[in-house]
């Protein structure tokens, strides 16, 4: 099953998306948003794999299927009460302190990293990154929500 947030509000609006991402539809009527559903799944996901089901036939009469376009999408959870980092590549962690001129303590290749990241606002997957100037040095990673 496939499922986006759209942009809209905090929080964005969940949609169903086909398996070949070429349509999509809302669901308000099962949940609002990504965190509705996630937080009430054991209800909600039977009623979502249905839409999904109906979704990917050829003519399944579904009401309200639109054109899925991925930048209209917000990130999957536009905000999450919290997340925590943990760094597993200390040779990135180590480059990105040469980078600074900075030495990396030596701890870092026995201690685990972990650090609590801002979540009140992420960004769409087809977002730019906004950024005051390129002259900062833009450098950016990827993190994966599992």
């Amino acid at each position: 099953m496939k499922l986006a947030s759209l942009k809209q509000g905090r929080d964005g609006r969940l949609i169903v998306v086909s398996r070949d991402l070429k349509s999509a539809v809302e669901v308000p009527h099962i949940a609002g948003t990504m965190q509705d559903a996630l937080d009430r799944w054991a209800e909600v996901e039977p009623e979502l794999q249905s839409v999904y089901q109906k979704l990917n036939q050829q003519s399944s009469g579904l009401a309200g299927v639109f054109e899925f376009r991925p930048q209209d999408c917000a990130s999957p959870l536009p905000r999450a009460y919290q997340w925590a980092d943990g760094s597993a590549y200390v040779n990135h962690v180590e480059l990105v302190r040469k980078a600074r001129n900075s030495e990396m303590p030596a701890s870092f290749w026995t201690d685990p990293l972990m650090y609590q990241g801002g979540s009140d606002s992420f960004i769409g997957p087809c977002d730019d990154i906004p950024l005051g100037s390129e002259e900062w040095g833009i450098d950016f990673e990827a993190e994966i929500a599992v």
